[in-house]
């Protein structure tokens, strides 16, 4: 996900351009934000949706190289999960400015990082909300 550089857009000005070309519900966005919790905390487990592969997951650390990538991907694969209706591959690279190649292989490994797991508890979508809003 680790881009050369940092992108010149901003997060906001991103995340309004995905808005806009790309838009998705509330539930999305907070999905999102449970994945990257994941993603943040895997704290070395080994994956569990290949019992033979024996590597230990590390965390993700998002930081300005790679929270774009992560955004795009993130909310282009919540959107498949949780909507009926969502935008193609293309169409999220177009918005996201990535090649499509690129795109197909990120979210390859943003879903090998999640190990698959794209079901969020209510649990989880609390404590989401509750850090939200404490922060």
């Amino acid at each position: 996900f680790h881009a050369k550089s940092i992108p010149t857009i901003d997060i906001m000005a991103y995340l309004n351009r995905i808005l806009k070309y790309a838009p998705c519900e509330n539930d999305c966005f907070l999905s999102v934000l449970v994945y990257f919790n994941r993603m943040a905390t895997l704290q070395n487990k080994p994956p569990s949706f290949v019992s033979s592969c024996k590597k230990r997951r590390k965390p993700i650390i998002i930081n300005s190289y790679n929270i774009h990538r992560l955004l795009i991907i993130g909310i282009m694969i919540a959107a498949k999960f949780y909507s009926d209706i969502f935008f193609t591959n293309s169409h999220y690279a177009k918005v996201g400015g990535l090649p499509v190649l690129e795109l197909n292989q990120l979210e390859i490994e943003f879903l090998l990082i999640n190990d698959f797991d794209l079901h969020i508890s209510v649990e989880e979508i609390q404590e989401t909300g509750d850090l939200l809003i404490n922060h």
